[in-house]
């Protein structure tokens, strides 16, 4: 799935948003979007989450999906909310250049010069790889440079970073500072942290050409308590999409960046794709479920599922997708199976053939797929009520 760029790359002066600026409009404005609550037959899904929140210290919640969270959109207003009511820690893991064309993050810029190439699953390209802890990765083989310059000075950068045979160097520098030099020769995943004294405002990554340069990614961070929300959106993504990814190199990078909670934000794709039997889809979800729970197994997990895309016909009326509910079916059994939440967002959009009132509203677009900003902004507040 694909969408229109929405969000502006002007200025970088973003204001923080209270968690009432969250607060929905009026009824008369905005009749959709309709409460509902985590599915969680274990009553104890969410502990890790709730556990962190409640020690106010860092609490870290990591969403991954298709195009919802690809430009950071509802994510990013969950963030504002978290981070206004429980503290700023920062905006977390950003790709310093753009992985594909819409890639965006909220609260941060990022700027590409060079012949940087993004690194992806996407539908038959499958190759099992070290994709890092987003699932995307940027490389080159020549002199590139990449930037990230986040709306609010951080305290430290950790870069994460392929070491592989004949690998190239590449130069970090910290707004002013002299350029650190990294060497990526060798054979494993990497991190560097950066925590000059005063904090930082940006970061600029520079690569020599003298060799292949493979980069997972810059967490922006924060020191003392606060929430981070990473998003990490691929367009078009699907759950069996997470299986050529290599756990073992996933496994060293979410260790390092230690999540309280794992998001899975996936189904619309795999609703309108009726190549696939439903069995096999099942054993996909059950994979990539056991498999993300084995990356932070002391963490909470959610799964969050596809959103209302119905069938249209040639004379303009609507008829229900039949696959929505299948995946949304198979979706709840195997959270509950793998100690997952699973929040159904077809519900909250007020059930099957809500999609046309949300288009109607303004609230999404006319592909009948994608919200739009204040539909995204909807969507995280009933998701954080939810997670309350």
């Amino acid at each position: 799935m694909q969408r229109r760029r929405r969000v502006a790359r002007g200025s970088l002066a973003l204001s923080a948003l209270a968690l009432s600026a969250l607060a929905l409009p009026s009824r008369a404005q905005a009749p959709l979007g309709e409460r509902t609550a985590i599915y969680d037959p274990s009553g104890h899904a969410l502990d890790a989450y709730h556990r962190s929140l409640a020690a106010r210290g860092r609490t870290r919640v990591m969403v991954w999906g298709a195009s919802h969270t690809s430009e950071d959109g509802f994510t990013g207003y969950v963030r504002e909310a978290l981070q206004a009511q429980h503290g700023d820690g920062g905006p977390g893991l950003v790709l310093p250049a753009r992985p594909f064309p819409l890639y965006a993050h909220r609260t941060v810029q990022v700027a590409e010069l060079g012949a940087w190439s993004g690194l992806r699953v996407n539908g038959r390209q499958r190759a099992h790889d070290r994709y890092g802890p987003a699932g995307i990765a940027i490389e080159t083989r020549a002199r590139a440079t990449a930037y990230a310059q986040p709306a609010q000075p951080v305290d430290r950068a950790r870069v994460f970073f392929l070491e592989q045979p004949g690998g190239g160097r590449f130069d970090v520098a910290i707004d002013a500072a002299r350029p650190v030099s990294v060497s990526t020769r060798g054979d494993r995943v990497a991190s560097r942290v950066f925590a000059p004294a005063g904090g930082l405002r940006g970061v600029r990554i520079q690569t020599r050409g003298d060799g292949p340069v493979r980069l997972f990614g810059i967490s922006l961070e924060r020191s003392g308590p606060g929430v981070i929300v990473d998003a990490m959106g691929v367009p078009g993504a699907r759950l069996r999409d997470r299986l050529p990814w290599d756990d073992a190199a996933m496994r060293r990078q979410v260790r390092e960046l230690a999540p309280d909670l794992l998001v899975l934000a996936y189904g619309t794709n795999e609703t309108g794709f009726t190549g696939r039997r439903l069995s096999a889809y099942r054993q996909d979800v059950d994979e990539a479920l056991r498999r993300a729970r084995a990356l932070a197994p002391r963490a909470s997990c959610l799964v969050v599922g596809p959103s209302d895309w119905p069938m249209r016909h040639a004379d303009g009326s609507f008829a229900v997708r039949e696959r929505t509910a299948q995946v949304i079916a198979i979706q709840r059994e195997l959270a509950a199976r793998h100690g997952c939440g699973h929040f159904d967002l077809v519900a909250m959009m007020g059930g099957p053939l809500s999609m046309p009132r949300w288009v109607d509203a303004g609230l999404a677009m006319s592909d009948y797929v994608h919200f739009t900003d204040p539909g995204h902004q909807i969507l995280a507040q009933r998701l954080l009520e939810a997670l309350r």
